[in-house]
């Protein structure tokens, strides 16, 4: 099921608040999404850590 862009940025930012997002639409469908998110919560974190904390909410 699709979401917006939107919907993706407002989830991530409600458990990482100090993140910078960027959200891009990779097919232009509305179903495939690239997001490259800075914030603090991941520094320290190896990369699978990351994915890890991102994909819960």
């Amino acid at each position: 099921m699709a979401m917006a862009a939107d919907d993706i940025e407002r989830m991530i930012k409600e458990h990482f608040p100090d993140a910078q997002i960027r959200i891009e639409d990779l097919a232009g469908d509305g179903d495939h999404y690239a997001a490259d998110i800075v914030s603090e919560a991941f520094r320290g974190k190896s990369r699978v850590q990351q994915h890890q904390m991102v994909y819960e909410p």
